[in-house]
């Protein structure tokens, strides 16, 4: 299962482990788990583009901050829920996935406040581990709702 053996290769330290799956195994109840984790690495772009002056799209921290407007969050109150919110994982996939939000908008007010080197700091720190988390979260949750019963 290559989602197993890329989360033991994230957990055992290796950041730059690709996740590497296969249509039927990356698809959870219409969700597709590739397209979410490369649309939430993104924001490590974007939010860098930002602190770099080379921005190319309007951020707004009211926005971002919110972890039900993007397509994970959308699922994660919507369909992931009604599917499989008895599972442990999917409460840790979801607050990792608002943690996620809430520090991508941490890392912007930092920014737009007039404290450049506070959001690098955070985009290097915090954000990084909180991206880390949320994939990590997700990952966990699609191999628990993957296993047979």
């Amino acid at each position: 299962m290559a989602l197993m053996d890329w989360l033991r290769q994230r957990l055992s330290g290796n950041e730059k482990a690709e996740l590497v799956v296969d249509s039927e195994e990356g698809v959870l109840a219409g969700l597709n788990l590739k397209q979410v984790l490369d649309a939430h690495t993104a924001w490590k772009t974007k939010l860098k583009n930002e602190l770099d002056g080379k921005g190319k799209e309007s951020l707004d921290v009211s926005i971002i901050a919110q972890d039900n407007q993007c397509e994970l969050g959308r699922w994660l109150h919507g369909p992931g829920k009604l599917s499989f919110s008895h599972y442990p994982e999917y409460h840790s996939a979801c607050t990792a996935h608002s943690e996620f939000h809430f520090c991508a908008a941490e890392v912007l007010m930092q920014y737009q406040a007039g404290a450049p080197a506070a959001a690098e700091a955070l985009l290097k720190g915090k954000f990084r581990q909180a991206s880390n988390k949320n994939q990590l979260e997700l990952v966990r949750l699609f191999v628990a709702a993957r296993k047979p019963t």
